[in-house]
């Protein structure tokens, strides 16, 4: 009897769940309800629409997904950390997207409009993330790795050095007469963003950092540069991402991506997006 029971206590233990666990679905509890405060507190009417309760609560709705991530791990011990809570990341990237790009329109007929693709990718991207975390929930995998905040906190250091450059584009893009303001400020930042990159990876791990970089480049590049330029760099500052990585073969794969870029996204997708910078 008491060889029964001992055996069969763990087995009962192994449903409950976590300390860790019921934090962490609190604390995805606390930001799905802060999608709807925010969507009351800085919502805006549709145009020729006026503002209501619900309206405010329907722009913050999208955050409210991660309420059910939450509930799970609050009663329900997971059985593999990394893959759970790898997913609930992915499918907060995509509720993300999909408010980012909830005031875009979408299809034209039978062309795609601008929000057509970003959903559609989205929508992707939270299939996957539902997947991937209900494999952490029905099978067994490693426990949680002690968290590191160096590689978050370089990322976050780029993010901040942005927000003075942007305050003051006017008078940086003005520096360089007979050059495009917005063209001058991206250049810049694209050269800032690399050399403090290298900097940072001196305490931070260099994968977080430089994957950060590269999307920021793309983000403050892609307008005035053109998708062409856009593209090939933010390729090649990602693939610096690892002490790795082989420079020939980095580059013949650029070039073939940004060529794939350029004909998908302008031609294929119709989407209003140019190629070459604006001078």
């Amino acid at each position: 009897m008491s060889e029964g029971s001992g055996s069969a206590a763990p087995a009962a233990r192994s449903h409950i769940a976590s300390r860790e666990d019921y934090w962490a679905g609190i604390v995805l509890i606390g930001l799905a309800i802060m999608g709807p405060v925010l969507g009351l507190l800085f919502g805006k009417p549709p145009r020729g629409a006026t503002w209501t309760f619900m309206e405010g609560i329907r722009q913050g709705a999208y955050s409210l997904p991660l309420a059910v991530f939450g509930a799970v791990p609050v009663f329900i011990r997971v059985r593999s950390p990394q893959d759970y809570y790898g997913g609930v990341a992915l499918a907060a990237i995509a509720l993300f997207a999909l408010w980012a790009g909830g005031d875009l329109p979408g299809m034209r007929g039978f062309a795609f409009g601008p929000g057509t693709a970003p959903r559609l990718f989205a929508y992707c991207l939270l299939g996957l993330g539902v997947v991937v975390a209900l494999t952490g929930l029905l099978t067994d995998g490693p426990p949680s790795e002690p968290f590191s905040f160096s590689g978050p906190v370089g990322g976050a250091v780029l993010l901040i050095v942005l927000i003075p450059m942007t305050i003051y584009a006017a008078r940086i893009g003005k520096s360089f007469p007979g050059m495009a303001p917005d063209v001058v400020l991206a250049v810049l930042e694209v050269l800032v963003l690399i050399a403090l990159a290298l900097v940072v990876t001196r305490f931070a791990p260099r994968g977080p950092v430089f994957i950060t970089a590269s999307t920021l480049i793309f983000a403050v590049t892609i307008r005035p540069l053109g998708l062409v330029i856009a593209s090939f760099v933010s390729l090649i500052v990602s693939a610096t991402a690892t002490h790795e990585v082989r420079w020939l073969e980095t580059i013949i794969w650029t070039v073939v991506l940004t060529a794939f870029c350029s004909v998908l996204f302008p031609y294929g997708l119709n989407l209003p997006l140019q190629l070459w910078p604006r001078f």
